[in-house]
C-alpha cells in the first residue's frame, strides 16, 4: 500500500490534478532531454522540442532501459533527470523490463519481443527468478536515491511499470500472466520499493493499452486504489486515414477513463500517444514520415478533438514517444548548420509550433 511519501510527490500529484480539472493539457515526450535528432548536448539542457519552440515539454519520460546501456546510461540519466527537474519538467519513469529468464544471474537480456518463460510467475516470492528480479528493483531504488535536487531532496517521479499489460507483446501481458497474478506482481513491486528499499519519491501510474468499451474492461487488471495514483492509457494511431474511426474509438475510451477517474478519485493521462505511419512510399517509418504525411495538422487537430468534449478536457497530460532517428520520430524537428541556417525543416513544424503555443498546452516554465 502507498505509505507516506516525500512532500514533492504530493506536489507532483497536485500539479497533475489541477490540470485535470482545467481545460489545459501538459504536453510530454519520451527521452526528450537526452535523445533527439537536433540536439548536440545530451544532458537535459536540450530537446528537439526546446530547439524548435524554445521550451522543454512539461512532462518528460525516461526508462529503466537506460540503467543498462540502452537509450543512454545510468550516470547520464541521473544528470538528465536533475537538469529536467531544475527546468521544471515533470518526470515519468517507465520500465521496459528484460526477460529475467535470459542472460544468467548477473545479466539482464533485453531480447525484443521475447515473452516466453512464464516470467511473471517466476519472479514472485518463491520463484526461481525472484532474486534476480529484486536486483533489478534494487537498481531502480538506487536511481531514485541518487536523483536529488540542489538541496539534496529526492526528486519526485511518476513511476509507470508494467504498461500495456492487456496486450501480448510484453511478458507481463494478459496473454502470458493471468489478471490475479499481474495484480499480485504489481503490488509486490510497489511494496518492495517502498517498504524494503525506502523509496518515498514515487507516485504510481497504471496504463493499459487502448481502446476500451467499459470501465470494467479498463479495470480488469487494476492493482487497486491503495497502489495507484494516476490512471493512464497508451494509444497510437497506426496507418492513419480518414476512415480509420480513430477519434470515435478514442472518444469512447476517454469517456471510460473519465468515468473511472471519477469513480476512483484518480486523475488520468494519455501516457503514450502518437501517429505510427508504419509504411511509406520510400521506406519504413515507425512514427511520423519524413515527408508526405497524410495528416499534416495532426497536433492541432488532436488538440481540437481533445478540447471538444468533457472527458477529453479532463485529460491531464499527453506524452508522445521519442525522437530516436530520422526514421523513427514522433515530434517534428528542425536542423541547422553551424552558422544557424536551417538545412532541414519537417513539414509538420508549423502545425506543431502552433500546437505548443496554444494557450491550452502547458510546456515547461
Amino acid at each position: 500500500m502507498l505509505n507516506e511519501r516525500i512532500p514533492g510527490v504530493y506536489k507532483l500529484l497536485g500539479r497533475i490534478e489541477d490540470v485535470a480539472y482545467s481545460n489545459d493539457f501538459m504536453f510530454g515526450q519520451q527521452n526528450a532531454g537526452h535523445i533527439g535528432i537536433s540536439i548536440s548536448n545530451c544532458d537535459g539542457t536540450e530537446s528537439d522540442i526546446k530547439n524548435l519552440v524554445g521550451k522543454h515539454p512539461a512532462v518528460v519520460g525516461i526508462d529503466t532501459l537506460s540503467f543498462y546501456g540502452y537509450e543512454g546510461n545510468f550516470d547520464q540519466l541521473i544528470k538528465v533527470t536533475k537538469e529536467l527537474h531544475r527546468e521544471g519538467c515533470l518526470i515519468t519513469l517507465s520500465a521496459h523490463m528484460p526477460n529475467f529468464s535470459l542472460g544468467g544471474d548477473d545479466f539482464f537480456d533485453y531480447s525484443p519481443n521475447f515473452t516466453d518463460g512464464n516470467i511473471g510467475i517466476r519472479i514472485l516470492p518463491g520463484g526461481d527468478l525472484n532474486a534476480k528480479y529484486l536486483r533489478f528493483l534494487d537498481k531502480i531504488a538506487e536511481f531514485a536515491s541518487l536523483c536529488v535536487d540542489v538541496d539534496g531532496e529526492p526528486i519526485p517521479m511518476l513511476f509507470r511499470p508494467f504498461h500495456e499489460d492487456n496486450g501480448g507483446w510484453f511478458w507481463w501481458g494478459r496473454k502470458h500472466l493471468p489478471d490475479d497474478k499481474f495484480i499480485e506482481l504489481f503490488r509486490y513491486t510497489i511494496n518492495y520499493l517502498q517498504d524494503e528499499k525506502g523509496v518515498k519519491s514515487f507516485a504510481y501510474a497504471y496504463s493499459p493499452n487502448g481502446f476500451f468499451d467499459s470501465v470494467k474492461q479498463y479495470m480488469d487488471r487494476y492493482p487497486g486504489d491503495d497502489y495507484i495514483d494516476v490512471l493512464g492509457m497508451d494509444i497510437y494511431r497506426d496507418r492513419p486515414s480518414e476512415t480509420d474511426k480513430f477519434y470515435d474509438n478514442l472518444q469512447k475510451s476517454l469517456e471510460v477513463l473519465w468515468a473511472a477517474s471519477l469513480e476512483h478519485g484518480k486523475p488520468y493521462a494519455i501516457t503514450e500517444l502518437g501517429i505510427r505511419v508504419l509504411d511509406s512510399g520510400e521506406g519504413y517509418y515507425e512514427g511520423l514520415a519524413p515527408k508526405d504525411n497524410k495528416i499534416k495538422n495532426w497536433f492541432t487537430e488532436f488538440l481540437s478533438f481533445l478540447s471538444s468534449f468533457e472527458a477529453g478536457s479532463r485529460c491531464s497530460y499527453i506524452l508522445t514517444w521519442a525522437n530516436f532517428s530520422d526514421q523513427q520520430f514522433w515530434v517534428p524537428y528542425e536542423l541547422k548548420n553551424d552558422e544557424g541556417e536551417i538545412v532541414f525543416r519537417h513539414e509538420m513544424c508549423d502545425d506543431f509550433i502552433k500546437f505548443c503555443k496554444d494557450s491550452r498546452i502547458l510546456m515547461a516554465p
